[in-house]
């Protein structure tokens, strides 16, 4: 596989969630993983995540080295592998929602509870340390909670703590201001003792390379109610909610736009429009999902229909991980950086791949004589 420059990689992982970002060819983040042990039977089309990621990291100290791992919340679909991760990988630095240090030990997964031993560790470091930590040690804890402050868990210093608002251009120590930024959008204060999907974190993330700059929106397993809080609050500072990638929230769930009201699944229209509203002129939604079926049973959980459906009406191409390429031969869903923004790599009459209906295509016309003016770029704002 040849790996872009500067770029995205969605992973076919069925429903969980593994997204690769290359900042640069020294400096990898792993959003989220769902490494499938079944990937490694024949007839299973699932990637092995590891195994990949081992084969394309960069080496330092001639062990493959992963500059920071993102995990949305602690649910096994997106943490599962974890153990066998930090064995293969040196990760220089760890982000995760305060949430993580909130669930017993009886719900969280063995994956999960390696991740959050592996954060207790680091966790002790930063506060006898003051922050200043070597890479294979370094934390970043997004959100706020009184954990924070009221348990074993109180003293971390302030600089390894990001909430909703700030602008992260450090990576591992590495200042990427010109390069790179995650925009935290949640979790917020008051969703932290939510169901765990609610208090996921999500960011908006910012690569730049010479040739231009790309904006991707990343959901966690939020529903409507909290992606709604999003674009209502940040709804004034529009370049932190631009996107030309979003992954879907919760696997292509139904629950980002449809609400149930009176034993029924009301279709909330104002999340469309929002995401259309900010959307780039050219842009993909993924879902990270298995194949999607051509309607669902009531009470069937992700992928949903009735998603991609609305997805396909405000999007330019509408992607299944598990489609993608073949059912039987999924491809990494690649991107790299052009004067475009995120622009898809080859394979772009892949069966996942679903264009515009025509009144998606009108509501891009609309979204485009309405959008408000946009930087260049949004790097180094804090």
């Amino acid at each position: 596989m040849t790996l872009p420059k500067c770029g995205l990689l969605f992973w076919s992982v069925g429903n969980g969630d593994s997204t690769t970002v290359i900042i640069s060819d020294k400096l990898f983040m792993q959003i989220d993983l769902h490494d499938m042990d079944k990937a490694d039977d024949d007839d299973d089309p699932a990637h092995p995540v590891i195994d990949h990621l081992v084969a394309i990291l960069p080496k330092v100290g001639g062990k493959p080295y992963l500059a920071a791992f993102v995990l949305s919340h602690p649910d096994e679909d997106h943490c599962q592998g974890f153990a066998e991760l930090i064995k293969r990988v040196k990760i220089g630095e760890l982000w995760f929602t305060p949430r993580t240090f909130l669930e017993y030990h009886k719900d969280l997964c063995d994956d999960a509870k390696t991740f959050k031993k592996e954060a207790e560790r680091r966790i002790a470091l930063a506060k006898k340390n003051d922050g200043n930590l070597a890479s294979g040690d370094r934390i970043r804890v997004v959100g706020y909670h009184e954990i924070l402050e009221e348990t074993e868990y109180s003293g971390i210093p302030e600089s390894c703590i990001s909430t909703p608002g700030n602008n992260v251009v450090v990576v591992d120590g590495v200042d990427l201001q010109k390069k790179f930024h995650a925009h935290i959008l949640a979790p917020f204060k008051d969703s932290m003792e939510d169901e765990r999907n609610d208090t996921s974190l999500a960011m908006q993330i910012g690569l730049a390379s010479d040739e231009g700059v790309g904006h991707a929106l990343f959901f966690g397993d939020l529903a409507y109610e909290e992606l709604t809080r999003i674009f209502d609050i940040k709804q004034g500072d529009y370049d932190y909610l631009q996107w030309n990638v979003t992954l879907s929230p919760h696997h292509c769930s139904k629950s980002a736009m449809y609400v149930r009201e009176n034993h029924k699944d009301v279709l909330k229209q104002d999340i469309l429009d929002k995401m259309t509203k900010h959307g780039k002129s050219k842009n993909y939604i993924i879902a990270s999902s298995n194949p999607i079926p051509d309607n669902n049973a009531e009470g069937d959980n992700p992928p949903h229909a009735r998603a991609k459906t609305r997805y396909q009406e405000i999007t330019d191409k509408f992607i299944c991980t598990s489609e993608y390429g073949s059912e039987k031969e999924p491809k990494p869903v690649v991107f790299e950086i052009t004067a475009a923004g995120f622009t898809l790599v080859g394979n772009s009459g892949a069966t996942g791949s679903v264009g515009k209906t025509t009144l998606a295509a009108a509501a891009a016309t609309a979204r485009e004589s309405s959008r408000p003016p946009s930087q260049a770029a949004t790097f180094g704002k804090h």
